[in-house]
């Protein structure tokens, strides 16, 4: 996808933009406020802290996006808005402001390396100044209907006579997006697996074990995941199935194979995740289910390294 298609797709979104413009509306004092706006795009955050009264906004992108933020501000008569075409990490000495904005979450939210963004964005920011967002929180929960899974592992229904099982397990090493619904979940399934607080350091590299303890027959086909993220007091942006759809879509990690769970037997997920700019993105998770003696069954071990081939 073109940048600015992927612009395109993401100001299309009105509940990403309500969220943030409300949160703005919160935030800014009108004639006092100056904002930096980190992974700026087209500028439109920026371009609505000052429609809001910011005093001035500071623009960092990396990409040619930059100028065209810069010429869509002079095509709306937008001022007191400075472009630095570079990625913030880059840049010396910035001037510090009181509210930073970044909108770079994924689908899956670490993918565009928020985390190393707004760590490093906390040397721009006054003492005493706001960060939006400010929290993130992950949840995961099993999926338990087969529908999202049929639509990834279309393998063996290939014309001729051949087996594909070494392209199935690449396959299967991978996360994707789709739209998954309530329905496709185990009942009170939800979990929370993961929450960082932007207003301190936060490590890059995440781990987290989460169980379900079935009290019913099931087959758990893989994985949804999805975040939620706090951008000013009663506003939250969420991706949740269960609310308002957004652009952004769920994830989902599949199983090498499907497993029947049987009543009083534990599902067990130990993931990892490593959102080093280096990394971009790594997720590995490991699944086991453990019988009612505690022994482990059907252990499956998967690494998005091993999905991704170039």
């Amino acid at each position: 996808m073109s940048l600015i298609e992927y612009q395109r797709v993401i100001l299309a979104d009105p509940v990403r933009n309500r969220a943030f413009s409300d949160a703005l509306k919160k935030l800014i004092v009108p004639g006092v406020t100056t904002v930096a706006d980190i992974g700026a795009g087209t500028g439109y955050l920026s371009f609505l802290a000052r429609k809001l009264g910011a005093k001035e906004c500071h623009l960092y992108e990396v990409s040619e996006l930059s100028d065209v933020s810069r010429g869509l501000a002079k095509e709306n008569d937008i001022t007191s808005c400075y472009f630095v075409h570079k990625h913030s990490t880059e840049v010396k000495n910035p001037p510090n402001v009181d509210l930073i904005i970044s909108e770079t979450f994924g689908n899956f939210a670490l993918e565009e390396s928020i985390i190393g963004n707004l760590n490093d964005a906390q040397r721009f920011l006054k003492p005493g100044g706001t960060m939006v967002p400010s929290t993130l929180r992950q949840f995961i929960a099993p999926v338990i209907f087969d529908r999202i899974q049929q639509t990834i592992d279309t393998w063996s229904g290939i014309e001729g006579d051949f087996t594909w099982k070494a392209a199935h397990e690449v396959a299967m090493n991978n996360m994707y997006v789709k739209e998954i619904r309530p329905e496709d979940l185990l009942k009170e399934g939800t979990r929370e697996w993961d929450r960082i607080d932007f207003t301190k350091h936060n490590k890059e590299i995440r781990h987290a074990k989460v169980e379900w303890h079935f009290l019913q027959p099931a087959t758990c086909n893989g994985f949804c995941l999805w975040w939620e993220s706090d951008l000013a007091p009663g506003v939250t942006l969420s991706t949740s199935p269960f609310t308002e759809r957004t652009h952004w879509q769920q994830i989902y990690l599949p199983l090498l194979e499907p497993v029947s769970l049987k009543p009083n037997e534990t599902l067990e997920i130990t993931l990892g995740v490593d959102s080093r700019y280096d990394v971009r993105i790594n997720v590995v998770w490991k699944t086991t289910v453990k019988d009612s003696q505690g022994k482990a069954l059907h252990p499956q071990s998967q690494d998005i390294r091993r999905g991704f081939l170039t």
